[in-house]
């Protein structure tokens, strides 16, 4: 049988030294994402969306979000899953790995009055059977993932009309900068190993990754380009929005 693979973009992860077996995992370590939760339970409460979240959120405003369904893969405490809902999403639904940040999202979503369109669970974006939603959006997620094949594919396969992500870009002065910012991270989490386990970030080749995203329909849409963030949203040419 071909190699369907063959002359596929390679999805590389940069700044992490794979260890000596030879085997990465396929999915982070849980680890600091409970003791995180806090922070970004305060900021949903607070309504505060920031840099990249804040221009996604924008960008999904102008290319079409109003009375669509919203799936957010690693969603946190729900900080921009209940702004989707806020700009006009009809459902939104939030998964991540974190116990503590979805039983805080699941609290967020009662005192918001949003608990009738908004449903929590804990999940791995890149295991987990996804029900199709007419928007997906991983924001600052790809990044956590030393390997992003299964949580592309799978992310994507749950897209009926926009695919939403925002990730550290990897080309140029950017994404050198990036590289060594990444770097410097990842020595102190090994440092601080007792608090971050085996958490470390990754520089993901982004136009491998969009290519990726071409090759199963999208259109790009929307893009920005921050200094450490690049935002990208694409279309599905044929969606329409399902009936509710």
């Amino acid at each position: 049988m071909a190699d369907r693979t063959a002359g596929r973009p390679t999805l590389d992860a940069r700044a992490v030294l794979v260890p000596p077996s030879g085997v990465m995992p396929t999915e982070p370590e849980r680890c600091c994402f409970d003791e995180w939760a806090g922070s970004y339970a305060r900021r949903a409460r607070r309504r505060r969306l920031v840099g990249p979240s804040r221009d996604l959120l924008a960008g999904l405003s102008e290319v079409g979000l109003r009375d669509r369904t919203v799936l957010d893969v690693g969603c946190s405490a729900g900080v921009l899953a209940f702004e989707t809902l806020e700009g006009g999403a009809s459902r939104v639904t939030g998964i991540d790995l974190s116990p503590a940040a979805i039983q805080e999202a699941g609290r967020i979503a009662g005192e918001r009055g949003l608990a009738d369109r908004a449903t929590f669970q804990v999940a791995d974006g890149a295991s987990a059977p996804l029900v199709p939603h007419d928007v997906v959006v991983l924001d600052k997620v790809f990044c956590c993932y030393p390997n992003v094949d299964r949580l592309l594919a799978n992310s994507l396969g749950a897209a009926r009309a926009l695919y939403a992500f925002s990730l550290p870009p990897s080309d140029g002065l950017r994404g050198a900068l990036q590289r060594a910012f990444s770097a410097v991270a990842n020595r102190w989490y090994r440092l601080r190993r007792r608090t971050f386990g085996d958490f470390r970030t990754y520089v993901h080749d982004v136009a491998a990754l969009e290519a990726r995203v071409r090759e199963a329909g999208f259109e790009h849409r929307f893009g920005r380009r921050r200094l450490g963030w690049d935002l990208a949203i694409y279309v599905r040419p044929e969606s329409t929005v399902s009936e509710r």
